[in-house]
């Protein structure tokens, strides 16, 4: 049997929205695996969801502190970003002794941090995807496990 992981979520532009639903690229064989990586894409969309929370007061941490809190979790997608601790803006490898030592630091790119996450495959390797349903104008409702794509499972009315 082969498991397949179906998005459902809204997407649009300035002008409306509509809901969509896709699925992931990947398939798996081992179940587990793939509740595996339900449970990652669970994680991913809650720091999504905070570091793009609008109520800066409601919030106790900095986007950087959140991607920093997750580096080390298995779906995070960790590229460094070399930055300059006085201003928070990034700089190119050739300026750090402009900046000055103790003055940089290297940080999650958030970008990557946030808009894709690592899914584990059947036979334990890791892949890099993009998260369709973080964005501007997206908002996830629902990831599931299913059994392939094949529509004689489900009746519509």
């Amino acid at each position: 049997m082969e498991y397949k992981i179906k998005i459902e979520y809204c997407t649009g532009n300035s002008f409306g929205s509509e809901d969509e639903s896709g699925y992931l690229d990947l398939s798996w064989k081992n179940i587990d695996i793939a509740k595996e990586n339900l449970k990652r894409i669970k994680e991913h969309y809650e720091q999504y969801r905070e570091c793009s929370s609008y109520s800066h007061n409601s919030r106790c941490r900095t986007n950087k502190e959140i991607h920093l809190s997750n580096k080390d979790k298995d779906w995070f997608v960790y590229v460094p970003q070399l930055v300059s601790k006085l201003n928070g803006n990034a700089i190119e490898e050739k300026h750090k002794k402009i900046v000055g030592d103790g003055n940089w630091e290297y940080v999650p790119d958030s970008h990557f941090a946030e808009h894709c996450l690592k899914l584990k495959a059947d036979n334990g390797n890791e892949m890099q995807i993009s998260a369709f349903w973080c964005g501007y104008f997206e908002k996830l409702y629902s990831a599931e496990i299913v059994v392939g794509e094949d529509e004689e499972l489900k009746i519509n009315f």
